[in-house]
């Protein structure tokens, strides 16, 4: 039924007949399996445990426990790997294929997220009124849109994007303010002195990126992944920008859901003025 996937799969981890027989049950059931031992996914495939054991660590996963937490995420990395838009294709076929590439990323990154790691983060921006936002380029414009959600939410965000200011404003944050850095690669030269400066000052810091292994990941504990898949790169930089707008919408939601009651307040403040100001402009 996913044959292009299999393939894919075949190709990367050398797998026989057996083994792709399971896994094509795995990606038919993939919301299912994660409740199953692995007795019962052997039961389900006419297999042994044994076979399947041997199976999850072929594929890359530690053991079974393993493969359970992280499934969905290769998965969704498979998946999203052969949703590549073509040359010539249909406006039908791009609404459908654009549909489950977002639905896919979307997926990948609510995978890559540690839970430990995000409460963690959400206790440091909840203490903290100010949350200051520190990207550059089109990182920064869907920064503006985090800064646009979360001021709904009780904070004062500020979005700095000008390196001048961002150097000044690492050298004078204070620690009553959450400051957020953003960078695809977390290689920019800039930014990793300014994660420096706020190392050095003791200013506690978060980090969005996508790779585990970058500099910038390594100047925190408070890493938060997005994905940047490198099979659909003719989409260029919108993978990692669907997924950090996730990750915005996903904290702006944490922080609605702690304090509702406020929330719900200012949001139904902003709309009385918003909807009295456009109305007086329509009587006009």
């Amino acid at each position: 039924m996913h044959p292009t996937i299999l393939e894919q799969f075949k190709k990367d981890f050398k797998l026989n007949e057996n083994d792709l027989f399971i896994i094509q049950y795995i990606i038919e059931h993939s919301e299912e399996i994660t409740s199953y031992s692995s007795h019962q996914l052997a039961k389900e495939t006419y297999s042994s445990p044994t076979a399947i054991i041997r199976l999850v660590k072929k594929i890359g996963f530690k053991n079974y426990n393993d493969f359970k937490l992280n499934i969905h995420s290769l998965l969704n990395k498979y998946t999203l790997s052969n949703m590549r838009i073509m040359s010539n294709e249909d406006l039908y076929t791009i609404k459908n294929k654009l549909a489950k590439i977002e639905t896919g990323i979307i997926n990948q990154t609510k995978e890559n997220l540690n839970s430990n790691v995000f409460n963690e983060v959400m206790t440091i921006i909840s203490r903290n009124k100010y949350i200051d936002i520190i990207a550059n380029d089109a990182n920064a414009a869907i920064s503006e849109y985090g800064s646009h959600i979360l001021s709904s939410v009780n904070k004062f965000v500020n979005v700095y994007h000008n390196g001048n200011k961002q150097l000044w404003f690492s050298l004078n944050v204070t620690s009553d303010h959450t400051v957020i850095l953003i960078s695809k690669f977390g290689k920019t030269r800039h930014l990793l002195n300014i994660a420096d400066t706020l190392k050095q000052r003791h200013i506690p810091f978060i980090v969005i990126t996508t790779d585990d292994t970058n500099d910038l990941a390594h100047k925190t504990p408070y890493v938060l992944y997005g994905i940047n898949h490198g099979e659909l790169d003719n989409l260029k930089d919108m993978i990692f920008y669907i997924s950090l707008k996730y990750i915005f919408d996903l904290i702006y939601t944490a922080l609605f859901s702690y304090d509702y009651k406020q929330a719900k307040e200012v949001d139904d403040l902003y709309a009385k003025i918003y909807y009295s100001e456009n109305e007086a402009v329509t009587n006009r």
